[in-house]
């Protein structure tokens, strides 16, 4: 055998000769002199096979498929046996026979595999619900398309998911819906963008039928949430149902798609709709089956923020705060301590607000986030003004409103705006406390803020207009304000 060419040696040549390259021709696709090719390709080794980065580099210059280099190293491998000894102690004659044997069964093999091969290009196999082990490397490749997909306008993105099989998939469905939702509380075009993208990727998922409605109904409860904050509830309520009656239809055996996640959804919407009690109901739940028990705690600290009970919001919110240290995610990192720190200025706990006032602006620093950098320089301006600090406080909140402005964030402005009215009317400046309310026009001719909360802004601004507003009435104003936001069918008592 010394004196014998490789395994690797003899498979390149004969695909030379398949192919009718010289060694010259060779060496110029793969980038070798002629010389060096013959080297790799003559010379004798008694011991060591040709090393994979050469096979590889030489391999590639042979412009022939796959099937052809499988093809003729198994003609090379079967010639390899018979050499060997292989076949034991059969004749010449009973080899030849059992060779054209092979030859036949190879021959029916390959018709066999070729018809097979023609049906399921007619028919494309169905994708089966994940294994077990599928799922991280699912969750790792759609992160990567989805940021392949963030660099595009929505119109350009919706075009390539549905004619791109490989955007198909339940993970990428899964990561987009959760952009929907953060998008929803700084962009609704954006969050809609996503919410269709979300829905457009879910009907070409592959899979038995359970598992296409299961995926079908999540991506909708993400449509129809952004259709609630919106404001738009029959419409978001009648989306919510269809999309529930398709998660109830489907099946999940691994639970892949978070269940409490539809149950949180729905929460909102009931919130929403004044439905309170079932909202928490909702919530309860979801910390029950969910895979995110902090997320869905901190959103019933917010339902019972909008109802008023500020107490069992601090409770439940702190109830929440070792599980959210537990997973790191940045988004409830920020959300607990600022919704927190919201709730302890409604009791009169302004130190402790100002401690998480600051740990939150960090957060929102770090992530580089505007729109919550903006909603913490009000919480500031309100937490200087609880202890004291009326100079500092109005500086902030003045700050606080005119970004709000900029920003078309209109119920928000209006909140800076009464807080700083309230400053102004405990010292009696009235006069300006009038040119501030004058700023109150651009809040009540925006779709920002829906009508009892107009009406109880219109009434402070022509008390002020008079020159009759109290402070009381500002704080009053204020206290409906921050409930009514969230809560449209909360009637202002004048």
């Amino acid at each position: 055998m010394a004196d014998k060419l490789t395994f690797r040696q003899t498979l390149l040549q004969m695909l030379a000769a398949y192919c009718n390259l010289s060694f010259k021709e060779i060496g110029a696709r793969c980038g070798m002199t002629e010389r060096n090719v013959s080297h790799h390709l003559r010379r004798k080794r008694k011991r060591d096979e040709m090393k994979d980065d050469v096979f590889e580099r030489l391999l590639s210059a042979f412009p022939c498929s796959p099937a052809a280099v499988s093809a003729v190293a198994a003609c090379l491998e079967s010639l390899a046996d018979l050499d060997s000894g292989a076949s034991g102690d059969l004749t010449a004659e009973e080899l030849a026979e059992i060779a054209e044997a092979e030859r036949g069964a190879a021959r029916l093999t390959r018709k066999g595999l070729t018809e097979a091969a023609h049906r399921t290009r007619a028919t494309p196999a169905e994708e089966g619900y994940p294994e077990p082990h599928e799922v991280a490397p699912a969750r790792r490749r759609a992160e990567k398309l989805f940021r392949r997909l963030a660099e595009l306008s929505p119109p350009i993105r919706l075009a390539v998911v549905r004619v791109v099989d490989r955007y198909h998939t339940w993970a990428l469905c899964e990561r987009i819906c959760e952009a929907s939702v953060r998008e929803a509380s700084r962009d609704l075009e954006s969050a809609a963008a996503w919410a269709r993208t979300a829905r457009e990727i879910a009907q070409g998922v592959r899979g038995p039928h359970w598992w296409q409605r299961r995926v079908q109904g999540f991506a909708g409860g993400f449509g129809a949430n952004v259709v609630r904050v919106k404001g738009e509830l029959k419409p978001a309520a009648a989306d919510f149902e269809a999309a529930k009656r398709l998660w109830l239809s489907g099946t999940d055996p691994l639970g892949l798609l978070d269940p409490g996640r539809m149950l949180d959804l729905e929460a909102s919407l009931l919130r929403d709709q004044r439905h309170f009690r079932e909202a928490l109901t909702c919530l309860d739940e979801a910390v029950a089956v969910g895979r995110s028990p902090e997320r869905a705690l901190i959103k019933k600290g917010f339902t019972l923020e909008v109802m008023g009970e500020y107490e069992r919001a601090i409770e439940t919110l702190v109830q929440a705060e070792p599980l959210v240290e537990r997973v790191g995610d940045p988004r409830l990192s920020y959300m607990l301590p600022f919704n927190l720190a919201v709730s302890y200025t409604h009791v009169g706990r302004f130190d402790e607000a100002a401690e998480l006032a600051q740990r939150v602006g960090d957060l929102a620093a770090a992530q580089a986030d505007e729109i919550e950098l903006l909603r913490v320089l009000w919480l500031r301006g309100r937490i200087q003004a609880g202890l004291g600090r009326r100079e500092e406080a109005h500086i902030l909140l003045e700050q606080a409103r005119q970004e709000f402005d900029r920003q078309g964030m209109a119920a928000d402005a209006a909140l800076a705006l009464l807080e700083e009215a309230v400053l102004l009317l405990d010292e009696d400046r009235m006069g300006e406390v009038k040119a501030l309310a004058g700023n109150l026009t651009k809040v009540l001719v925006s779709k920002g803020v829906h009508r009892e909360a107009l009406a109880a802004l219109r009434l402070f601004q022509e008390a002020a207009e008079r020159e009759e507003a109290t402070a009381e009435l500002a704080r009053r104003v204020l206290r409906y304000l921050f409930r009514a936001r969230h809560d449209q069918g909360l009637r202002f008592e004048s």
